[in-house]
């Protein structure tokens, strides 16, 4: 999804480590599965999509859920989606993994 008229926020009510997936604005009505990144967010942490941003869900490890997010949006809730197992007949893959290569547990 992408919400062309505000942004959205996600941050955890108890703090745990999640990774999100995010395209790029500039792609427009054109994004592809190969412009999504998998961006891991540390513990106590939140995220702020821009208006524009691709984005799926918030991920966690099975270990961490149920979790509940705050999450507020733009007064506007327009959105653009897309399916990539419809459109593109795949899905995206995303390891749960920090930038060290850990698993999300905390050390």
């Amino acid at each position: 999804d992408y919400h062309p008229d505000g942004g959205q926020l996600f941050y955890p009510f108890v703090p745990v480590p999640f990774v999100v997936c995010l395209g790029p604005a500039s792609c427009g009505d054109d994004v592809t599965p190969q412009d999504m990144r998998a961006f891991y967010v540390p513990k106590g942490k939140g995220v702020y999509f821009h208006p524009g941003t691709w984005h799926n869900g918030v991920y966690i490890e099975r270990k961490y859920s149920p979790a509940r997010f705050l999450t507020r949006q733009g007064r506007v809730h327009g959105r653009i989606s897309c399916s990539w197992a419809t459109e593109f007949k795949t899905m995206l893959r995303v390891p749960l993994k920090n930038p060290e290569g850990e698993g999300l547990q905390e050390k």
